[in-house]
């Protein structure tokens, strides 16, 4: 399998492409902050032991999200 510069193969560069310029990055943000944050309140008792790296991961789904929204309005 062919990686690009990055390291990313072309199959997930593609879909990475794809999901930035055919989705709303923005809307998707916005859906899953509500979500983990609706996990959160109703899970207060036995949240997951993992829940550290649980927020790490979304933290970063996060920024790039941002980053993939600010750029598509520049466009």
């Amino acid at each position: 399998m062919s990686k690009d510069k990055n390291g990313l193969s072309q199959e997930l560069a593609d879909k990475v492409r794809y999901f930035i310029q055919d989705t709303s990055p923005a809307r998707v943000s916005v859906n899953l902050h509500a979500v983990l944050f609706g996990y959160l309140r109703s899970a207060r008792e036995g949240l997951p032991i993992d829940l550290d790296i649980v927020l790490d991961d979304m933290e970063a789904l996060f920024e790039l999200l941002d980053v993939a929204a600010g750029e598509r309005r520049l466009k």
